[in-house]
């Protein structure tokens, strides 16, 4: 046999190495048994409160939606035999139940900027800027909704006579590519232009307005304005 060579009895003599550490390893189990239990439990516990919490979490969007709805349907139901201020009034108070329980919801988002509109047309400036404000930050990649949202930040202001700050939110919708509101936008600037006399801007924005969309509805009153 060659020198430094391992004869088959001493390869049948040592233990296998692979056996060796199984034979560890379930010692080790052993030993340590309920530890590793506790901590499979852990695991398990943990995955089941991740299932719960997101079946918790659909359920409540589902409920959400319904009180919205509900709520909204209130709010018209009112509305059709009085006027704006009182059936705001009559569903106040569950609106901001609503928020207080659901405001994560997606449903409760876009309610906001539906009970911001009910508050402007109440006269109720300050909660729908509050609502709107809120609303914005909900909503910053979806730039039509953002124009909404936007347009009634500018309404909500202009209400309270605010018309540096309403200025500031038409100018952001006219900016923008996106064309929803934006003939609205455009229309109110010219007329904020022209109450704070500055003649030329004025001018201008109605003539922006009939360039970009020429059958605006407001083409004739503009035409007028600028003797076109």
């Amino acid at each position: 046999m060659a020198k430094g060579g391992v004869s088959r009895k001493q390869l049948l003599n040592e233990p296998d190495k692979f056996m060796t550490f199984t034979g560890k390893l379930i010692a080790y189990v052993k030993s340590h048994l309920k530890v590793i239990l506790s901590c499979a439990a852990v695991i398990f516990v943990s995955l089941i409160i991740i299932a719960t919490v997101s079946q918790v979490s659909r359920r409540n969007e589902v409920k959400a939606s319904e009180r919205v709805e509900k709520l909204v349907a209130k709010y018209s139901s009112v509305l059709q035999d009085e006027d704006a201020k009182v059936a705001y009034e009559q569903v106040k108070s569950d609106f901001n139940d609503l928020f207080d329980v659901y405001g994560s919801k997606r449903a409760v988002k876009i309610a906001r900027i539906v009970y911001g509109d009910m508050s402007y047309s109440a006269g109720d400036a300050d909660t729908a800027i509050a609502m709107y404000s809120h609303a914005l930050d909900d909503f910053t990649q979806s730039q039509g909704l953002k124009n909404i949202i936007l347009s009634g930040l500018g309404y909500a202001h202009l209400l309270k006579k605010e018309y540096p700050q309403s200025i500031r939110y038409f100018e952001m919708i006219s900016a923008s590519e996106e064309k929803t509101l934006r003939s609205d936008a455009l229309f109110n600037l010219a007329w904020l232009y022209e109450t704070n006399g500055e003649k030329e801007r004025s001018v201008a924005q109605y003539k922006q307005i009939l360039a970009d969309f020429p059958d605006t509805s407001y083409g004739e009153l503009i035409k007028e304005k600028i003797g076109g």
